[in-house]
């Protein structure tokens, strides 16, 4: 079973690589196919499900005339791993979002230069992306020492990576719900680290859901806390509840709310974020405890606020 960013050691993506090389695979059953990669990949036979997994993901692979193929896309990754060159596969593996949380560290405790690139004691990185750097080294451009640099084209690729969830045994409902809230905290992310400095964004609700709040502006002193909300369609409803409306009181106009409505989740967020933007979302209220009297109807049912009229 496949677990974190931390499953992806430089192995198990030689592995991947490997198993790409090794197509076609023939097998009526699906156990067939996979002892089939296993003999030409290596490794502990239990891994193989969860590396085909990632391919299929990836859409580098599928299974054609009771035999695993490449895809054309498949195809173009193999083209370049056969010469030992990696670099395409691990960029499909940081645009699907396999490192989204330790390239948010990274991120978060490095310096973001003049020149968009990133820089950060190796130490630190190593600490915080373990995996993350050791797939950055194959890229000639990415420095080690003596600090790690990484050239801003690639940053760029690495903050607007989208978060993935883990597999998860709550009911459709629920998690369709948090997904729908996830992605607009995802969103808010990736405005505020476009228009500051990347570093200085913190998306706190992933290590801490107790503070009130879903992102800090470190940029500012004391700092900006963002409350985020999603909701499927355009009405402005959204709940709070007792904590987060705790937290705006006492932040007063440190505290702002982001909307985004029209969530959909069968697109593709890089696609969805830039159609939300351009319908004008996020809806900003700033000083929310002090705005919110004149902007919505208030109902003490977790506090549910809803646009007037």
């Amino acid at each position: 079973m496949r677990g974190g960013s931390g499953w992806f050691t430089a192995a198990r993506i030689r592995r991947l690589a490997k198993i790409l090389e090794a197509l076609p695979v023939q097998g009526h059953r699906p156990e067939e196919r996979t002892r089939a990669v296993w003999r030409a990949c290596g490794g502990p036979l239990d891994d193989v499900p969860a590396l085909l997994g990632v391919l299929f993901e990836l859409s580098l692979v599928e299974v054609r005339a009771e035999a695993l193929r490449r895809t054309k896309a498949g195809q173009a990754v193999y083209q370049t791993s056969r010469l030992g060159d990696l670099r395409v596969l691990a960029m499909g593996l940081i645009r699907a979002g396999s490192f989204h949380d330790q390239a948010r560290r990274l991120i978060e405790c490095s310096e973001i230069r003049d020149d968009g690139s990133l820089s950060c004691s190796l130490r630190s990185a190593r600490r915080q992306a373990p995996q993350l750097v050791g797939v950055l080294d194959y890229w000639p451009t990415v420095n080690l020492t003596p600090l790690l640099h990484v050239p801003a084209d690639l940053l760029r690729e690495l903050n607007t990576v989208w978060a993935l969830l883990p597999p998860s045994e709550e009911p459709t409902w629920v998690r369709e719900r948090k997904a729908v809230g996830d992605r607009a905290e995802m969103y808010t992310v990736q405005l505020e680290r476009t228009t500051r400095n990347p570093s200085e964004i913190a998306w706190v609700a992933r290590d801490d859901d107790t503070l009130g709040y879903d992102v800090e502006d470190r940029s500012t002193a004391p700092p900006r806390c963002i409350e985020v909300k999603g909701r499927r369609d355009a009405q402005v409803v959204f709940y709070m509840s007792a904590n987060e409306w705790r937290r705006a009181q006492q932040l007063g106009e440190n505290y702002e709310v982001h909307f985004w409505g029209e969530i959909n989740l069968s697109r593709q967020p890089g696609a969805e974020y830039a159609a939300l933007r351009a319908l004008g979302y996020p809806r900003v209220y700033q000083d929310f405890a002090e705005s919110s009297e004149d902007l919505f109807r208030r109902t003490a049912v977790q506090w549910k606020f809803q646009a007037k009229e």
